[in-house]
C-alpha cells in the first residue's frame, strides 16, 4: 500500500518571462519558505498521519460540491463526475512553498497519465485564507488567486486547469470527518467515488502518489516493491 509522505524539492525553471525579476524573487521568497516548513517538519517527525490509507478520510465518499473555474478553463467541475474515474485531488496555493516544491512532479504525473481516459488530476488553488476551524462564512480572493496561479503555471509553460473551492465547501466537507488538513494536500478518489489515500504535506517526492495511481488503475495489476 503506498505510505504517506512529506516530502521536498526544489522546482523553479527559468523561462523568459516580462516580469522574470519580481517573479523568481515570489518564488524564491516561498521557497525558502516552503524549505522552513520542512526543516520544522524534519526535526518534529512525520506530523501528517502515518500510511496515507490511515487518515480518517479514507473509506468516505468524496463530498458532493462543485469546484469553480480558475485558470485553463471555463467550466465548473462536481464531484459527481467523479465517479467511473480516478481522480487525484491537489490542494495548493502559489504561496506555499512546499506546494511549489511539488509542482514540477505534480505537472509529471498529469503528462505521464495524459493518455489514460480513467485518471483525472484535479489542481484546486487557494489563496490561504481558510483553515479549519474557521467560521463558515468564506470567500476565496479569486482575482489575485487567479493572477498568482497564473505566474506559477506560466514558469512551466502548463495549461492545466485550475479550479477554486470558493466558498471552502469541500475543504468544510471534509474536516468534518477529521480536521487535519495542509498546503499541499493531496487526496486520491477511486471510480467508486471513495476516498483511497490522502497525503498532507511534501518533503521530496511524489513517487508514492504516482504508485497509488496505478495501483487503482490497474488493481489486478502486482506493482514492484520501492
Amino acid at each position: 500500500m503506498p505510505r504517506s509522505l512529506i516530502s521536498s524539492r526544489s522546482w523553479f525553471q527559468q523561462r523568459p518571462h516580462p516580469r522574470r525579476g519580481k517573479v523568481m524573487l515570489y518564488v524564491l521568497l516561498c521557497v525558502l519558505a516552503g524549505l522552513g516548513v520542512m526543516l520544522v517538519v524534519s526535526l518534529l517527525g512525520p506530523g501528517s498521519g502515518g500510511p496515507a490509507t490511515s487518515h480518517p478520510w479514507v473509506g468516505q465518499p468524496v463530498p458532493k460540491v462543485e469546484l469553480l473555474p480558475l485558470v485553463n478553463t471555463e467550466e465548473a467541475i462536481s464531484t459527481d463526475q467523479f465517479a467511473g474515474k480516478v481522480t487525484l485531488v491537489n490542494f495548493w496555493g502559489p504561496w506555499c512553498g512546499p506546494c511549489l516544491m511539488e509542482f514540477p512532479e505534480l505537472l509529471q504525473i498529469r503528462e505521464q497519465f495524459a493518455d489514460n481516459p480513467d485518471f483525472q488530476l484535479i489542481p484546486i488553488a487557494a489563496d490561504g485564507g481558510w483553515m479549519p476551524g474557521q467560521a463558515e462564512l468564506f470567500e476565496e480572493s479569486t482575482d489575485q488567486l487567479k493572477h498568482d496561479s497564473q505566474l506559477v503555471l506560466a514558469q512551466y509553460n502548463s495549461d492545466m486547469p485550475v479550479y477554486v473551492d470558493f466558498n471552502a465547501h469541500l475543504r468544510q466537507e471534509l474536516i468534518k470527518t477529521d480536521p487535519r488538513f495542509g498546503y499541499p494536500t493531496n487526496f486520491l478518489v477511486g471510480r467508486d467515488g471513495q476516498i483511497k489515500a490522502v497525503w498532507i504535506g511534501f518533503g521530496g517526492s511524489l513517487k508514492p502518489i504516482e504508485k497509488a495511481i496505478r495501483a487503482e488503475l490497474n488493481p489486478e495489476q502486482e506493482l514492484p516493491a520501492e
